[in-house]
């Protein structure tokens, strides 16, 4: 006669725990399709009150619609094309500080991206925040975020470490001549990608000034002397705090302590 491995006790246990697990199953199954659905509507409206701000937009009420996508960043959160719409907005009242500032948060998210890049070209242009001619490793560094290079860097840091590991087993036989020169080829493109994501790092903590009348000063201090004027839209390198400034270097080069109140973070 086949023995049950369960006593009687131990099948009670399980009917129970079935039937109490039923329910919760059934439950978890409702809260993740409620969920679900939440996050649809949730979508549908940050999409359909995107599509007002842009009917604003073409209008020509550039206000109200960066209004509008402000209020969708606030309630939603931030993407490229809700940025660049924010930027386009600003731009087209004149606000160049905030344009160029939402530009470089769009570029943050779409690194690359022609459209971005050639708006915010043109505003600074308009502007005339002329940028010194940027050496070509820059201008390269800066077709691609920092995570970019740095993937890309480790992708190839992984292939070296792959082909060199096969190159010492010996099991390649006929084909050592390749791994060789996939060898070279990964640690050349390791050597050339690193750079580009310290550049781009570097650029991680930049700033835009935001008020008309900025100047720099020489002193952390509201008394201290001028160091000169400092455009809206200008970026900015942040270097250490004191009381109310920041100790800054422009793109121009120029240094000084400008209030804290008159630019904002790219990352913020």
């Amino acid at each position: 006669m086949k023995r049950n491995v369960f006593s009687l006790d131990c099948m009670d246990c399980m009917r129970m725990l079935k039937t109490s697990m039923l329910p919760l199953m059934l439950c978890l199954l409702v809260s993740s399709w409620a969920v679900v659905a939440a996050g649809a509507d949730e979508k549908s409206a940050a999409v359909s009150l995107f599509e007002q701000a842009n009917i604003l937009h073409t209008q020509g009420e550039f206000q109200q619609a960066a209004e509008q996508y402000s209020s969708i960043i606030s309630t939603y959160g931030v993407s490229a094309p809700l940025l660049y719409n924010l930027a386009n907005s600003y731009a087209a009242v004149g606000q160049v500080g905030l344009a160029v500032l939402n530009y470089e948060r769009a570029l943050r998210l779409a690194p690359g991206d022609a459209d971005i890049q050639g708006n915010v070209a043109q505003v600074r242009k308009d502007a005339g925040l002329y940028r010194d001619d940027q050496p070509l490793h820059r201008r390269l560094a800066e077709m691609l975020g920092v995570d970019q290079w740095l993937m890309i860097a480790g992708c190839a840091f992984l292939c070296l470490g792959l082909s060199a590991l096969l190159a010492t087993t010996g099991l390649v036989g006929q084909g050592g001549k390749s791994l060789y020169w996939l060898m070279i080829g990964s640690l050349a493109v390791v050597l050339l990608a690193l750079p580009p994501a310290v550049f781009r790092y570097q650029d991680w903590k930049i700033g835009v000034v935001l008020a008309e009348d900025a100047h720099l000063v020489i002193s952390p201090f509201a008394d201290a002397a001028s160091a000169g004027d400092i455009k809206a839209g200008r970026l900015i390198r942040p270097e250490r705090e004191h009381g109310d400034y920041v100790l800054v270097t422009a793109e121009t080069g120029k240094a000084g302590w400008l209030n804290k109140g008159s630019f904002a973070l790219v990352t913020e």
